[in-house]
């Protein structure tokens, strides 16, 4: 047998530190390893069709809060645009009455509106006493359309043309410009009428297609004698039609 080397205590020493450098450097030279999530690969390969729909909804979305921030942009210019208008129109009503035109201040407005509200608007008051009377005397300066209408009362008496309302007179039925024999004729047409509506109400089919047939009968009866009455004879009218057939 060939004789084997014998290891040195060195070599035996650093066997393991060897063996270390060996495992560290395979670590360095392997390749990375490539991992797949197979449920994320999945869902983006069957998934087209749903991000198509996400995105087209996140586009119609966007689409509607446009739109409506467009209406409320358009509203606001059309208030501002009524507001500026009313100013101008009074301004413009102002100077054709020969009064001062308004400032702009928000402090001044407010005192303006209180001196012209629709209860002291152009009107100035002043009050004469003596020992048994007392008289109140109100000046208008200003053109109130509504003064014509509802007119200052002066006087603690009720005025009859407001406070009193005319009731309307009820119109008369033209009935009435009829003479005796037609309204008469009238009256009885109505009430023929009303029986056949509460009748009808409260008949089955049977019987209204009874009593079609029956109606029948008795315009070809009237027309028979009508045609008897001028001479001629009725085509196609049997003898037997009467009150009932034999």
């Amino acid at each position: 047998m060939p004789a084997t080397k014998s290891k040195t205590n060195v070599a035996l020493l650093t066997e393991g530190a060897s063996y270390i450098q060996r495992a560290k450097k395979a670590r360095k030279e392997q390749v990375e390893e490539i991992k797949f999530d197979d449920e994320a690969r999945r869902e983006w390969l069957t998934g087209f069709s749903k991000r198509k729909k996400a995105k087209a909804e996140e586009k119609k979305a966007r689409a509607k809060e446009r739109e409506r921030q467009e209406h409320l942009e358009e509203r606001r210019n059309a208030r501002k645009e009524l507001k500026q208008r009313a100013a101008e129109n009074v301004k413009s009503v102002r100077r054709a009455m020969g009064l001062e035109d308004l400032e702009d201040d928000d402090e001044e407005e407010g005192s303006e509106e209180e001196a012209w509200s629709p209860a002291t608007k152009g009107q100035d008051e002043a009050e004469f006493s003596d020992d048994q009377q007392i008289a109140t005397v109100t000046i208008t300066e200003d053109f109130d359309p509504s003064a014509s209408i509802y007119p200052i009362q002066t006087s603690t008496s009720p005025s009859p043309s407001v406070n009193d309302k005319s009731e309307p007179k009820p119109k008369k039925s033209a009935v009435k410009l009829l003479p005796p024999s037609s309204r008469r004729a009238q009256k009885a047409d109505e009430k023929k009428k009303e029986k056949k509506k509460v009748s009808r109400s409260m008949e089955t089919k049977a019987e209204r297609r009874k009593g079609k047939e029956m109606e029948l009968r008795k315009r070809s009866k009237k027309a028979a004698l009508a045609m008897e009455r001028k001479g001629k004879t009725p085509r196609g009218l049997k003898k037997g039609m009467g009150k009932g057939r034999r």
